[in-house]
Protein backbone atom coordinates (compact mmCIF):
# COMPACT_ATOMS: atom_id res chain seq x y z
CA UNK A 1 0.00 0.00 0.00
CA UNK A 2 1.64 3.88 -0.93
CA UNK A 3 -0.32 5.44 1.79
CA UNK A 4 1.42 8.75 2.97
CA UNK A 5 1.87 9.03 6.56
CA UNK A 6 0.31 12.07 8.34
CA UNK A 7 2.55 12.33 10.44
CA UNK A 8 4.99 14.25 7.93
CA UNK A 9 5.28 17.59 7.49
CA UNK A 10 3.23 19.20 4.89
CA UNK A 11 5.45 19.89 2.29
CA UNK A 12 5.76 15.86 2.08
CA UNK A 13 1.62 15.34 1.47
CA UNK A 14 0.34 14.81 -1.77
CA UNK A 15 -1.48 17.57 -3.35
CA UNK A 16 -5.27 17.32 -3.13
CA UNK A 17 -6.80 16.15 -6.23
CA UNK A 18 -8.56 19.10 -7.39
CA UNK A 19 -12.21 18.81 -8.74
CA UNK A 20 -13.02 19.26 -12.89
CA UNK A 21 -15.68 21.53 -11.87
CA UNK A 22 -14.24 25.16 -10.35
CA UNK A 23 -16.04 26.13 -7.24
CA UNK A 24 -16.50 29.93 -5.83
CA UNK A 25 -15.49 30.69 -2.57
CA UNK A 26 -18.06 31.21 0.12
CA UNK A 27 -19.58 34.02 1.74
CA UNK A 28 -17.28 32.40 5.27
CA UNK A 29 -14.25 31.96 2.87
CA UNK A 30 -13.74 35.29 1.24
CA UNK A 31 -11.49 38.08 3.23
CA UNK A 32 -13.25 40.91 4.14
CA UNK A 33 -11.80 43.86 2.50
CA UNK A 34 -12.45 47.09 3.31
CA UNK A 35 -13.43 49.47 0.27
CA UNK A 36 -11.22 52.30 -0.11
CA UNK A 37 -12.51 55.75 1.62
CA UNK A 38 -14.22 57.70 -1.34
CA UNK A 39 -11.95 60.62 -2.77
CA UNK A 40 -13.04 63.69 -3.58
CA UNK A 41 -11.39 66.06 -6.39
CA UNK A 42 -11.78 68.86 -8.90
CA UNK A 43 -11.89 68.89 -12.83
CA UNK A 44 -11.79 72.14 -14.89
CA UNK A 45 -15.17 72.23 -16.56
CA UNK A 46 -14.27 72.59 -19.95
CA UNK A 47 -18.14 73.85 -21.13
CA UNK A 48 -18.09 76.69 -18.46
CA UNK A 49 -14.95 76.97 -17.70
CA UNK A 50 -15.77 76.59 -13.21
CA UNK A 51 -13.75 74.05 -10.78
CA UNK A 52 -16.19 70.89 -10.63
CA UNK A 53 -15.64 69.22 -7.53
CA UNK A 54 -16.35 65.26 -7.94
CA UNK A 55 -16.50 62.70 -5.24
CA UNK A 56 -15.86 59.01 -6.52
CA UNK A 57 -17.81 56.46 -5.68
CA UNK A 58 -16.83 54.30 -2.91
CA UNK A 59 -13.70 52.01 -3.73
CA UNK A 60 -13.35 53.75 -7.16
CA UNK A 61 -10.32 52.15 -8.87
CA UNK A 62 -10.09 54.94 -11.65
CA UNK A 63 -7.33 56.39 -12.04
CA UNK A 64 -8.75 60.53 -12.49
CA UNK A 65 -5.30 62.43 -12.57
CA UNK A 66 -5.58 63.00 -16.37
CA UNK A 67 -9.22 64.64 -15.45
CA UNK A 68 -7.69 66.87 -12.64
CA UNK A 69 -4.63 68.07 -15.35
CA UNK A 70 -7.20 68.63 -18.56
CA UNK A 71 -10.42 70.89 -18.84
CA UNK A 72 -13.06 68.37 -19.58
CA UNK A 73 -16.78 67.70 -20.21
CA UNK A 74 -18.67 66.66 -16.76
CA UNK A 75 -19.88 64.00 -18.57
CA UNK A 76 -16.74 62.44 -19.42
CA UNK A 77 -16.44 61.72 -15.76
CA UNK A 78 -16.95 58.51 -14.47
CA UNK A 79 -15.85 56.40 -11.76
CA UNK A 80 -16.10 52.55 -11.24
CA UNK A 81 -14.85 49.76 -8.91
CA UNK A 82 -12.19 46.75 -9.75
CA UNK A 83 -12.96 43.71 -11.67
CA UNK A 84 -11.94 40.55 -11.64
CA UNK A 85 -10.80 39.91 -15.35
CA UNK A 86 -11.56 35.79 -16.37
CA UNK A 87 -9.78 34.60 -19.78
CA UNK A 88 -11.04 31.48 -21.54
CA UNK A 89 -10.04 30.62 -25.28
CA UNK A 90 -12.00 30.91 -27.87
CA UNK A 91 -12.34 29.63 -31.40
CA UNK A 92 -13.08 32.09 -33.90
CA UNK A 93 -12.64 30.07 -36.92
CA UNK A 94 -10.88 26.70 -38.06
CA UNK A 95 -7.52 26.99 -36.03
CA UNK A 96 -8.01 30.05 -34.61
CA UNK A 97 -8.27 30.08 -30.94
CA UNK A 98 -7.69 33.10 -28.83
CA UNK A 99 -8.04 34.14 -24.95
CA UNK A 100 -10.89 37.05 -24.60
CA UNK A 101 -11.88 38.24 -21.41
CA UNK A 102 -15.55 36.52 -20.10
CA UNK A 103 -17.98 37.23 -17.20
CA UNK A 104 -16.63 40.04 -15.64
CA UNK A 105 -18.52 43.03 -13.40
CA UNK A 106 -18.43 45.98 -11.59
CA UNK A 107 -19.67 48.88 -10.72
CA UNK A 108 -19.58 52.54 -12.75
CA UNK A 109 -20.92 55.69 -11.75
CA UNK A 110 -21.23 59.16 -13.89
CA UNK A 111 -21.93 61.94 -12.18
CA UNK A 112 -22.48 64.29 -14.56
CA UNK A 113 -24.61 61.50 -17.09
CA UNK A 114 -27.66 63.42 -19.15
CA UNK A 115 -29.55 59.60 -18.23
CA UNK A 116 -30.26 60.02 -14.58
CA UNK A 117 -30.20 56.20 -14.22
CA UNK A 118 -26.17 56.59 -14.36
CA UNK A 119 -25.35 59.05 -11.91
CA UNK A 120 -26.53 56.58 -9.36
CA UNK A 121 -24.13 53.76 -9.33
CA UNK A 122 -24.87 50.73 -11.75
CA UNK A 123 -23.53 47.50 -12.80
CA UNK A 124 -21.93 46.73 -15.51
CA UNK A 125 -21.54 43.28 -16.70
CA UNK A 126 -18.80 42.12 -19.31
CA UNK A 127 -20.24 38.69 -21.47
CA UNK A 128 -17.20 38.82 -23.96
CA UNK A 129 -14.31 40.77 -24.95
CA UNK A 130 -16.02 44.44 -24.64
CA UNK A 131 -19.51 43.50 -24.86
CA UNK A 132 -20.97 44.86 -21.97
CA UNK A 133 -24.98 44.64 -20.41
CA UNK A 134 -24.74 47.89 -19.09
CA UNK A 135 -26.61 50.33 -16.47
CA UNK A 136 -27.84 47.67 -14.30
CA UNK A 137 -29.99 48.88 -11.74
CA UNK A 138 -30.02 45.75 -8.36
CA UNK A 139 -33.01 43.86 -10.16
CA UNK A 140 -31.23 43.66 -13.38
CA UNK A 141 -28.12 42.12 -12.10
CA UNK A 142 -30.01 39.75 -9.97
CA UNK A 143 -31.75 38.94 -13.37
CA UNK A 144 -28.41 38.44 -14.63
CA UNK A 145 -27.33 36.03 -11.74
CA UNK A 146 -30.76 34.44 -12.14
CA UNK A 147 -29.84 33.88 -15.53
CA UNK A 148 -26.48 32.26 -15.46
CA UNK A 149 -26.97 29.91 -12.43
CA UNK A 150 -30.00 28.40 -14.88
CA UNK A 151 -27.24 27.96 -17.38
CA UNK A 152 -24.26 26.72 -15.03
CA UNK A 153 -26.87 23.58 -13.73
CA UNK A 154 -27.24 22.74 -17.45
CA UNK A 155 -23.10 22.70 -17.80
CA UNK A 156 -23.03 20.74 -14.57
CA UNK A 157 -25.52 18.44 -16.67
CA UNK A 158 -23.80 18.40 -19.89
CA UNK A 159 -20.03 17.78 -17.39
CA UNK A 160 -22.02 14.84 -15.68
CA UNK A 161 -23.19 13.43 -19.27
CA UNK A 162 -19.66 13.86 -20.69
CA UNK A 163 -18.38 12.12 -17.66
CA UNK A 164 -20.37 9.04 -18.32
CA UNK A 165 -20.12 8.87 -21.64
CA UNK A 166 -15.99 8.95 -21.31
CA UNK A 167 -16.01 6.39 -18.73
CA UNK A 168 -18.21 4.20 -20.90
CA UNK A 169 -15.96 4.59 -23.79
CA UNK A 170 -12.72 3.69 -21.39
CA UNK A 171 -14.55 0.86 -19.97
CA UNK A 172 -15.52 -0.52 -23.83
CA UNK A 173 -11.86 0.23 -25.19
Amino acid sequence: MNAVPTSLPRVFQPEPKLSAVPTQPSAKTRETIAPAPARTWKFLDRTTGNLQEVTCLQGCTANHKLDQETPIHPEDVWCCTASEDVYLPITEGPGNVEQFRVLSAFIRQEPFSRNMHERVPHAQVEIVDDHFMESLDPDGLATVILTLEAQLAKFREVHAQLTALREQGRVQL
